[in-house]
């Protein structure tokens, strides 16, 4: 598959030009290649996981986390240094989906509530909107050869006989989309039209409900069979049923209050901090079950989707592991 085809096939379901202002997302290095075959993802772009990859001949690296936050140089030998050194050597793309992911309620980041059978899916913090248009075409474009690999950066494509009549397409994405069909096709007569029924608002965290209560032994048995945790960080009163559970990928302690204020009885999250859980006492309940945890099943299921639905591409996941854990006292004098 085409590199930039592969690309514009992330992108639908992490679009950079959602993602938050302080944040990284999109390619973190480069690649001389304009074709991929093999593509291998993980959580985190450590020395261990991109080894692992290149082992298995990726020649493309999908990630969450990105391998820098901010700008820097590879000034010292560290893991920084060391994860540059070794996709250069193999000349291998990175590429990580952060926040970009994460705002995205229509992808990965609402595989909790499939796996828990939650509905009436609600965005705890909406972040924007996303607008898009109608574009109709005066003649129909013929759908063939390259102009099908064009279509992975629209919504909706409408037919006619074999040729493309109209498309819907995110705003952001459409003079893009026009110049590639013109420098394939030629010059078409297009009528753009904004389609404000088709906007979408995107934001961090997600509520979903069941229709009726359960109790929170129930809820806890349930979360434990799809998380596989046996230990919890709790803080607030425990609720004696639950109907509404919301969360919240990595660090979102901040998101707590918000999901209380419309209606959750339980809010899971990591890295909740001790002032935050201050604030929560009196307001509602959350389980810290740590930064890694949520993200993991998260990219486990873009990895599934992906290999499911991405033609001509071989996909390795890269199972990750928290560096944190929990250890007595008697544990640690026995090391």
């Amino acid at each position: 598959m085409q590199l930039d085809e592969f690309i514009s096939t992330i992108e639908k379901d992490a679009p950079p030009g959602q993602a938050l202002e302080w944040d990284n997302s999109g390619m973190q290095v480069a690649t001389s290649r304009s074709h991929i075959k093999t593509v291998g993802m993980c959580l985190d772009p450590l020395p261990e996981n991109i080894s692992q990859a290149l082992e298995k001949n990726c020649d493309f690296i999908l990630c969450h986390h990105p391998l820098s936050i901010k700008p820097r140089l590879p000034d010292k030998v560290d893991t920084f240094h060391h994860v540059l050194s070794l996709l250069f050597q193999a000349d291998t793309a990175l590429y990580s989906a952060h926040t970009s992911l994460d705002v995205n309620s229509s992808g990965p980041v609402s595989w909790l509530l499939r796996e828990m059978d939650l509905e009436n899916p609600r965005i705890i913090m909406p972040t924007g909107r996303v607008h898009h248009e109608q574009l109709r075409f005066h003649p129909p474009v013929e759908l063939s050869g390259r102009k099908k690999a064009l279509l992975h950066d629209v919504e909706q494509i409408y037919e006619e006989n074999g040729h493309i009549s109209r498309v819907l397409v995110r705003s952001e994405l459409a003079d893009r989309f026009l110049q590639r069909l013109e420098a394939d096709a030629g010059p078409v007569d297009c009528q753009r039209r904004y389609s404000p029924g088709d906007d979408m608002i995107f934001g961090l965290g997600l509520m979903g409900s069941w229709k009726e209560k359960v109790s929170f032994f129930s809820f806890m048995d349930r979360l434990q069979s799809v998380l596989g945790m046996e230990n919890f960080v709790c803080m607030g009163q425990r609720p004696a049923y639950v109907q509404k559970v919301a969360y919240c990928p990595g660090s979102g302690g901040d998101l707590a209050s918000r999901a209380f204020a419309m209606g959750a009885d339980v809010f899971l999250t990591g890295d909740v901090k001790y002032h935050q859980a201050l604030d929560i006492q009196g307001t509602g309940f959350v389980l810290d079950v740590g930064h890694f945890i949520l993200e993991e099943k998260m990219m486990y299921s873009w990895y599934q989707s992906l290999e499911r639905t991405v033609p001509g591409i071989n996909f390795h996941y890269i199972k990750g592991k928290t560096p944190m854990h929990i250890s007595g006292v008697h544990a640690l004098k026995s090391v």
